[in-house]
């Protein structure tokens, strides 16, 4: 076990104490905080996904929080909808629940169209960008252009979505949830998001690890010679890009019982901006930094917005430029070169030892 222990790499350090908190944080802090930890791990996977597209796979998304909007709003619609004909729905003239909306009303369904459905888009937009090897910039460009197109969509059409107000009566659709028979108080709702970050972690792990995670790896760093093997980088790139909505989904399906609302704000630029914040901190290319960097920023931004008040954006990035001046590869990125530095110099000063014991044993001065 000691032996086992002495060859973890830090970010699994880091990796198991995080999740070790987060286990028992319910035990000892009041249902405010465990639903704002809650959101915060829903948080955590979404970045979990965004960093197996880009950190392991090359694709940076400037419009990945769109995801994560559409597996939120599914659920938070089919909730709204379980008392009847939602304010949102009724300010725009609907008297019953729209026909596009009613298959809704299963909720296990929604939420298995808040998985696939953003898997749909992704393959969608994935086959005609990469089958026409779009990359770079234009990729970038494209992904954005996809945020705003989706914001102006939630913003056009509010009678069906909320509008800029959101999504509201969640919280009604939520009262008496329950999984055989139990009824799922807030804490639940942790323990259902928290497992689900464990299970996405391991997933996360084994696929990196794993020949296609080797495969995206090559693409990442030099897609031509995988080419030049027989690889067809475009089939690998579109099931990257499902897989990781597909995950942003199912976080915008456990965000909406730890918030019980829903809104462009989650789901448009400016909150696809904040994941590549999240990353550029934690460390991009590595789980850990991925899920310590949306830990570590959305609790620096609840805190500085209460301290400082309207002043807590200057604050915060102030606070995020510093770091990713003074630790380029994020926090565990750094960590991770530290042991790794720390290890090469054992090993180099390790034949000088095994040298001096011999001299001794044999009596050489």
């Amino acid at each position: 076990m000691h032996r086992f222990m002495k060859k973890m790499t830090v970010e699994k350090y880091i990796a198991l104490l995080l999740l070790l908190i987060l286990a028992i944080i319910p035990a000892f802090s009041g249902l405010y905080t465990v639903r704002l930890m809650g959101r915060y791990i829903t948080y955590m996977i979404l970045a979990l996904a965004l960093d197996l597209l880009w950190g392991y796979g090359g694709l940076m998304n400037l419009g990945f929080a769109v995801f994560f909007g559409i597996g939120g709003y599914i659920v938070g619609i089919s909730l709204a909808c379980q008392t009847g004909v939602p304010a949102f729905m009724q300010s725009g003239g609907f008297t019953e629940i729209p026909a596009i909306f009613r298959p809704l009303l299963n909720v296990p369904l929604a939420v298995i169209l808040a998985i696939a459905i953003p898997a749909l888009v992704a393959f969608i937009m994935g086959y005609f960008i990469f089958t026409s090897k779009i990359k770079g910039v234009f990729f970038n460009l494209i992904t954005l252009a996809f945020a705003a197109m989706f914001e102006l969509f939630i913003q056009t059409y509010q009678s069906y979505t909320g509008g800029s107000s959101g999504v509201n009566g969640i919280a009604r659709g939520l009262n008496g949830a329950s999984i055989f028979g139990v009824e799922i108080s807030i804490t639940g709702w942790y323990y259902i998001a928290f497992a689900a970050l464990v299970v996405v972690y391991l997933f996360m792990l084994w696929l990196t690890q794993s020949r296609f995670g080797k495969v995206i790896k090559s693409v990442r760093d030099n897609e031509a010679r995988l080419q030049f093997l027989g690889y067809n980088p475009a089939v690998f790139k579109i099931a990257l890009f499902c897989i990781a909505s597909a995950i942003a989904g199912f976080a915008g399906a456990l965000y909406i019982p730890m918030s019980s609302f829903i809104s462009i704000e989650n789901a448009g630029v400016t909150f696809s901006t904040m994941l590549l914040i999240w990353l550029a901190v934690g460390g991009r290319g590595n789980l850990t930094g991925a899920m310590l960097g949306a830990l570590v920023v959305s609790l620096l931004q609840s805190r500085l917005s209460t301290a400082v008040g309207d002043m807590w954006h200057l604050v915060l990035g102030i606070v995020l430029i510093l770091i990713v001046v003074f630790l380029p590869k994020g926090i565990i990125g750094t960590l991770s070169d530290w042991q790794y530095a720390r290890r090469a110099e054992k090993t180099r000063s390790l034949p000088d030892s095994t040298e001096s014991r011999q001299e001794a044993k044999h009596g050489v001065s």
